[in-house]
Order: C-alpha cells, then sequence, then structure tokens
C-alpha cells in the first residue's frame, strides 16, 4: 500500500523529467533552425590551379566545394577570405635598365573579404552537396600580382576545408627606387662609399687631403690691380657748373642777387607819398 506522502513525490520526478526532456528537445530544434549552414560545413575545397595569369585586368578563379552533406538551400552564402602573405614588386635601381621583380613577404595582414552566394542546385533544382565555381579578382578591388593563403568560410563563422595558396601572376605598377643623380654618368666625379661627389687621393684616402704646400702659410703670387681704378680720379666735362656770363643779355638767371624792377618802383611810390603828406602837413 501506497502512503500518501510518497505519491507527491513521484509525481515531483516524474515532473522534473518531462521538463528536462523538453528541454533538451528544444535546444536540438533551435540549433537546426539557427544554424543550417554549420550543419552542412567542413568537407573540402581545390582550386583547379594554384598558379592564375592575369587576362583582361582579371584572375579567374575556379574551385571545386565538397560538404559534408547538401545544404537546405539551393544558394549558399559564403565568404572567401584572401590574406596578401607575398608581393612582386617591380622597381627601378641604379645600375639596371628594366624594372626588376622582388617577392617581398608580408605578415599581418588583415584579408580581403568576398561575400559570394554558391549555387549548390542543378537546373532542376536538385540540391547537391558538392559544386563547381568560378569568379573573377580585379584590381580595382585592391588585387594585384603576389601570393595570397585562401579560407572558404559559412556566414556564421565555420571553416570549409583547408586554407589554400595561389598565386596571381602578372605586372605589378613599377616603383622608382633609384637614388638621385644628376651627374651619375659624368667621368670626373667618382665615389667615395657609393656617394657621388668626392676625388680619391693616390692613397686611397677619402676626406684626409694632404695641403698641396706642406701646411705652411700661404704666400702671395703676382700683384693685383688697385680696388678703384687710376682713370676714376680724371675731370670730366660733365663736373663744369655752368655760370652766368658776364656781359648783359636782357635776361635773368632764376636765383640771381639783383632786385626786381616792381619791388624798386614800389618802393619809389612809397617814398613819394610820405614827402606829400609832409608837405601838406606843413602847408
Amino acid at each position: 500500500m501506497v502512503s500518501s506522502q510518497t505519491r507527491p513525490q513521484n509525481a515531483d520526478r516524474l515532473l522534473r523529467t518531462l521538463a528536462r526532456t523538453v528541454w533538451l528537445v528544444a535546444i536540438f530544434l533551435a540549433a537546426l533552425v539557427v544554424a543550417p549552414e554549420a550543419s552542412a560545413a567542413g568537407g573540402s575545397v581545390k582550386f583547379n590551379s594554384t598558379e592564375v595569369n592575369e587576362i583582361s585586368g582579371a584572375w579567374r578563379l575556379f574551385v571545386t566545394i565538397q560538404l559534408t552533406k547538401a545544404p537546405p538551400t539551393a544558394h549558399l552564402p559564403l565568404k572567401f577570405l584572401f590574406t596578401k602573405t607575398m608581393v612582386y614588386e617591380r622597381s627601378l635601381v641604379d645600375g639596371k635598365s628594366e624594372p626588376v621583380t622582388t617577392r617581398t613577404a608580408l605578415s599581418g595582414q588583415n584579408p580581403s573579404i568576398e561575400s559570394l552566394d554558391v549555387d549548390f542546385a542543378d537546373g532542376s533544382g536538385k540540391i547537391f552537396k558538392g559544386t563547381r565555381f568560378d569568379f573573377g579578382l580585379t584590381r580595382q578591388r585592391g588585387y594585384e600580382a603576389g601570393e595570397y593563403k585562401v579560407q572558404i568560410r559559412t556566414v556564421d563563422g565555420t571553416d570549409i576545408g583547408a586554407p589554400q595558396t595561389i598565386i596571381l601572376k602578372g605586372d605589378n605598377e613599377v616603383v622608382d627606387r633609384r637614388t638621385i643623380a644628376f651627374n651619375a654618368k659624368d667621368p670626373k666625379i667618382k665615389k667615395i662609399d657609393g656617394v657621388d661627389g668626392g676625388a680619391k687621393t693616390a692613397g686611397g684616402g677619402g676626406d684626409d687631403v694632404a695641403p698641396a704646400n706642406g701646411g705652411g702659410d700661404v704666400a702671395p703670387v703676382g700683384s693685383g690691380e688697385a680696388f678703384i681704378p687710376k682713370d676714376a680720379y680724371n675731370h670730366t666735362a660733365e663736373e663744369d657748373i655752368n655760370v652766368k656770363p658776364k656781359s648783359g643779355c636782357g635776361c635773368d638767371v632764376p636765383g640771381s642777387s639783383s632786385i626786381p624792377t616792381p619791388v624798386v618802383l614800389v618802393g619809389l611810390g612809397l617814398a613819394a607819398a610820405v614827402l606829400v603828406a609832409r608837405r601838406r602837413k606843413a602847408a
């Protein structure tokens, strides 16, 4: 016979078991709904050729993608990450008339991301787990001749296959790395430790050049001309001052000491007026 206390305990255990089961089922269904691409991720990636030539300003890549299972939709959005690891620099250097190609290794570069919709279905609409896909890379997108590490990834961050290395072949823009030397071809100018403009001594020294007179005092040689020439003191016609001729000519020179005629007449008139006034008073 079951006691009244045992029945509530069994009911509580049953409710807890049912709640745990419902919770696990809900988590499983949420994982299937939220990340359908993750269930189809994994697989492998293979490029038809790891070295691609530039044709008409673009590099055409052909890749085969294999998933572990067919994706839930015909078109699967994928991200192609291109990380530059080696750049092929063409530069002009001293002593070379043609550009020189130099392979320069890079590290810590941020990847260039190409987001593409990849088709996994045929014409009838049937979805497969594998597909062949091709696309192009252009210089307008920032790509140049060199080596890249490529990783294909789903939108939720799951990698598909292992990273691949491809080489984009072509001619990059020329970089001028020559030193500035306007007279580098002048045979009179020699080089000292690779620098133009110096002249070596017979003993091979650079800056230590012995003086020509043995280090003594320098004595003047020859006679120098005077700073002011002797003919500078000769009298010239321009230095003569024009003076008024002694014989009268009926004209006057401005600035002379003679009193003008109008002034004399005015003075005589004033004197005559004074005399007439005195006579009137005397009368």
